[in-house]
């Protein structure tokens, strides 16, 4: 069996895509782990006097549906058409998956510092 020639793009959105997997994954269990430990109330309270971390979610989540917008139109003009998209397909998923750990980085960091309060 023998494996298709890959280019050096191709090889790096996959390792990417990858990393990214295995950091979401993580960071989202962690959260779900340290929520179980917050008062919801205080949790409510505090993410509504820190609207900062509500800006800068809707921020990511822009950024994350505007990436996946251009994805799906680049990945129905690298199949359906003769358009050559250079790279964009790739690009997009890049800031996808950035845009969605990042986002992902924020809560963890919100909800680790409300369970660090707890604690003390």
């Amino acid at each position: 069996m023998t494996l298709p020639q890959l280019d050096y793009v191709t090889i790096f959105v996959w390792l990417y895509n990858i990393g990214a997997a295995f950091i979401t994954l993580f960071f989202i269990l962690h959260i779900l782990l340290l929520s179980r430990k917050i008062d919801i109330g205080v949790m409510r309270a505090r993410l509504f006097l820190n609207m900062d971390v509500l800006n800068e979610t809707w921020k990511y989540i822009s950024i994350v549906g505007a990436s996946f917008a251009i994805n799906a139109l680049a990945g129905f003009l690298k199949f359906n058409t003769d358009v050559n998209t250079y790279y964009l397909w790739e690009i997009s998923e890049v800031i996808f998956l950035g845009a969605f750990v990042a986002m992902i980085y924020q809560w963890y960091q919100f909800i680790g510092g409300l369970s660090i309060e707890k604690k003390k």
